[in-house]
């Protein structure tokens, strides 16, 4: 048997890189999220533009559900496969496993001088809670399950077991368990970002209700279509009562 790789140890800077990746793909999952809700309904109280448009929207849904699965596969991808990934999880091992980076001296480097004087007991909100990174690995562990099969047997490979029988039991099965994980991953990263530097994320993306104009703009793109059709037809059947 392959003996386990060491894990990687990183830098200061290093582990910055890594929050920052894993960032933009939950920033992307609330993005995405927002923007495939935002569509669902609509195409719910205007099914015209579904009908008009069966397989633009079709490509969009595929398409959107596949990049939800990938992404949070991305973030919840099990440790300890023989990859060394950017995962949610490896936020966390690397403060509980570096002591150094959260000395007196190095939690005061980090933190910008004026959040420094505005908030005095800083060092103490700054340490590691490895409590907390307990609780937070095993939520992880329990929650992802249904999603990694899901990503594992018929998103990244095609599992022909799983195709023959049909079978779906333990896999992730709706938006609401997407939401959910998302959440989930959003609410431990913003933890582990704060005690590491002081700064969070919001949910709320620039550009996040564009697809409202997009409806907008295909209605009234429907409907202009819809009075030409009108007078056109209005006007050969005139032309037919003449001839």
């Amino acid at each position: 048997m392959r003996p386990r790789k060491k894990s990687r140890k990183f830098s200061e800077a290093e582990f910055e890189k890594l929050l920052k990746e894993v960032s933009q793909d939950i920033t992307a999952l609330h993005l995405h999220d927002h923007v495939f809700t935002g569509i669902v309904e609509n195409l719910q109280r205007f099914p015209s533009v579904a009908d008009n448009f069966p397989c633009f929207f079709g490509a969009f849904y595929s398409a959107m559900r596949t990049d939800l699965v990938i992404r949070l596969g991305r973030i919840y991808d099990p440790e300890g496969t023989g990859r060394e990934s950017c995962t949610l999880a490896r936020c966390l091992h690397v403060p509980r496993d570096n002591a150094q980076f959260f000395t007196d001296q190095a939690i005061t480097a980090r933190l910008r001088e004026d959040y420094r004087k505005a908030n005095p007991n800083y060092l103490t909100a700054h340490r590691v809670d490895h409590s907390q990174i307990t609780n937070d690995l095993d939520r992880i562990e329990r929650n992802r399950k249904r999603l990694v099969n899901l990503r594992h047997k018929l998103y990244a490979h095609k599992d022909l077991e799983t195709v023959l029988s049909g079978k779906r039991d333990g896999f992730l099965s709706s938006h609401d368990e997407v939401r959910k994980l998302i959440q989930l991953a959003h609410e431990i990263w913003n933890r582990c970002s704060f005690t590491w530097s002081a700064s969070t994320s919001s949910e709320n993306i620039f550009g996040q209700d564009d697809y409202r104009r997009l409806f907008n703009c295909l209605r009234r793109g429907m409907k202009t279509k819809s009075f030409a059709e009108i007078h056109r037809w209005d006007r050969v059947h005139k032309r037919r009562q003449r001839g």
